[in-house]
């Protein structure tokens, strides 16, 4: 096994586009921040809001923090499951550190872009395989498609198809097709590379290079049967802290409906449209509430119990984030160690 060292490359400045796009989302969280405002003081008045949280259950706020962490538990195990089919094997511990340091820096960027860079970034840092950490992201998000997918067709029944109707089952099956076509692809560079025949020659050349990337990524039934079965923790328990938070604010509705909906506000959340998704998980669940009676002000309310809760792990990563820069400043400059030629040497 060859050994080469290279010094760490400092990260990208943004492009002009990019902040623009920054700016857009920051203007749409603000924008559907005040629409929510609005509609509050015009239905209810603000005073309702702050009555209502007064009126607060503590002991559901305490279930959404635990389903929180079981959610965080079961990403963390994913992740590793398919990083050592991958043929990367960290520990468990580290693992955690990274997913909590990511979860801190999701806080402040759209969608979950925050979470997956950090971690594609900090196992590319510790292994020196660029390559095989971007391949088992990607190979997270669509198993995670399919995790989603599976919970949004279970929850039909239990009033995600009063809230959605037939649109439900038509993002449900969406997804679960895209990501089954997605991972058919990714298991075969052969089939990569036939998908992409027919592009211009600058894209293929370029679309070519992300299918060797992702070849090798070590898909197996026996890496994609518990994958798939923490996708489904780990999205049934982020709905969840949906419901609870519902309970806690006393919404009058049951909690298999407060499931349904928050299992349509995490995958709404995933749209990169505003920043932590702020407004956009209060939007939906006004829009998915009010027509079972709820009222703005508790549907917004749930909505920030939910998210606030979130916080809870995201600090912890915030904690550890602030540890690891302390340690690198008292550490000397090392530069970073990338593997090469492994297979030539039989390890």
């Amino acid at each position: 096994m060859i050994v080469e060292l290279t010094p760490l490359k400092s990260p990208p400045k943004r492009s002009p586009r990019a902040l623009a796009l920054v700016a857009i989302k920051v203007l749409v969280t603000v924008g559907l921040i005040v629409w929510l405002g609005r509609s509050i003081a015009t239905r209810e008045g603000i005073d309702a809001l702050w009555e209502r949280a007064t009126e607060i259950d503590p002991t559901f706020v305490g279930v959404a923090v635990l389903a929180h962490f079981v959610a965080v538990l079961a990403g963390i195990s994913r992740w590793s499951v398919l990083l050592v089919g991958r043929g990367i094997r960290l520990p468990f511990t580290t693992l955690a550190r990274s997913f909590l340091i990511g979860r801190f820096l999701g806080a402040f960027t759209p969608s979950t872009t925050g979470l997956d860079g950090y971690r594609l970034y900090d196992v590319a840092r510790r292994t020196g395989d660029l390559a095989g950490s971007t391949a088992v992201i990607a190979i997270e998000k669509l198993v995670g498609l399919i995790g989603m997918a599976t919970v949004c067709l279970c929850l039909l029944p239990f009033g995600l198809s009063e809230r959605l109707g037939w649109t439900a089952v038509a993002v449900a099956l969406g997804m679960a097709g895209v990501a089954s076509f997605g991972l058919f692809v990714i298991a075969s560079p052969t089939r990569a590379r036939a998908l992409f025949a027919p592009l211009p020659k600058a894209l293929r050349g370029r679309a070519e290079k992300i299918a060797d990337a992702l070849s090798g990524s070590g898909l197996s039934m026996r890496t994609l049967v518990p994958a798939l079965a923490l996708g489904i923790v780990s999205h049934l328990a982020l709905s969840s802290t949906f419901a609870a938070s519902g309970l806690a604010v006393h919404a009058p509705v049951s909690a298999a409906t407060l499931l349904s909906v928050g299992n349509a506000i995490v995958i709404a959340v995933l749209l990169p449209v505003s920043i932590g998704g702020i407004g956009v998980r209060e939007g939906v669940s006004v829009a998915l509430l009010a027509g079972a009676g709820v009222e703005t002000s508790d549907a917004v309310l749930l909505a920030l119990i939910s998210y606030v809760t979130g916080q809870v792990p995201a600090l912890l990563g915030g904690l550890a984030l602030l540890a690891t820069s302390a340690a690198s400043k008292d550490a000397p400059d090392a530069p970073k160690k990338r593997l090469i030629g492994a297979a030539d040497s039989g390890a």
